[in-house]
């Protein structure tokens, strides 16, 4: 499993007590800060933005819908209830973990992820269906997150990117599958895929310019 290490609260700005209302906020507020135009001769600028951008985007993703924000904090809880036992520091009680806590070991544990994963995997084919690749990237990306050892997460984001035309992140992505399953079929598929439209199209360069306009977009219709 992987820890929780992302804090989608502190990334916003929030408390985890944070009404629907003030992540909304925080998010417009974050986003209107990393506007690219903000950057206009800052290469640097503009990039890092860019990325941290990504990150606010994933952290309203979860946070931005009740579900969604519920499964993030039942994991969370998980995931420091298990370092709890592992290192054995006092519980709430007062009294000194020990062994396995019920119903929060390892296995149990990963099978919650596993179930999340796959609800995320599910809105990822959803939206990757309406073309909405943006939403189908920040929600796969949620599922790698959760289960980063299973080939077909992978393979699904290096679709997405392919169907924007990013074909070196689509790559990325299926070398990462096959690094975890060297025979996974779909994987090699897509692998195959990608090289010969690389070959039909050598000097096309996909464009990075939808996450942008989506981003001006959004705040032209919120402001």
């Amino acid at each position: 499993m992987t820890e929780f290490e992302e804090d989608y609260y502190a990334i916003l700005g929030i408390g985890q007590a944070a009404t629907p209302e003030e992540i909304r906020k925080a998010y417009l507020k974050l986003a209107k800060k990393l506007h690219p135009d903000r950057f206009p001769n800052d290469e640097k600028g503009r990039a890092a933005a860019q990325a941290q951008f990504r990150r606010v985007t994933q952290a309203h993703y979860v946070l931005g819908d009740a579900e969604r924000r519920t499964e993030y904090d039942q994991l969370r809880q998980l995931a420091k209830t298990r370092s709890t036992l592992r290192t054995g520091e006092p519980t709430q009680g007062g009294q000194a973990a020990s062994g396995q806590y019920q119903g929060v070991d390892d296995t149990s544990t990963d099978n919650i992820n596993l179930k999340w994963a796959t609800k995320h995997l599910v809105r990822a084919d959803e939206f990757f269906r309406k073309r909405r690749y943006q939403e189908a990237e920040t929600a796969i990306k949620e599922a790698i997150r959760l289960v980063p050892g299973d080939p077909k997460y992978h393979t699904k984001l290096a679709e997405i990117y392919l169907a924007r035309n990013w074909r070196t992140y689509a790559m990325t992505e299926v070398q990462a599958a096959l690094k975890i399953n060297p025979r996974d079929p779909d994987a090699k598929n897509l692998e195959a895929k990608i090289k010969a439209i690389t070959r039909e199209q050598p000097g096309l360069k996909g464009s990075k310019k939808g996450l942008l306009d989506q981003l001006k977009d959004m705040l032209h219709k919120k402001g």
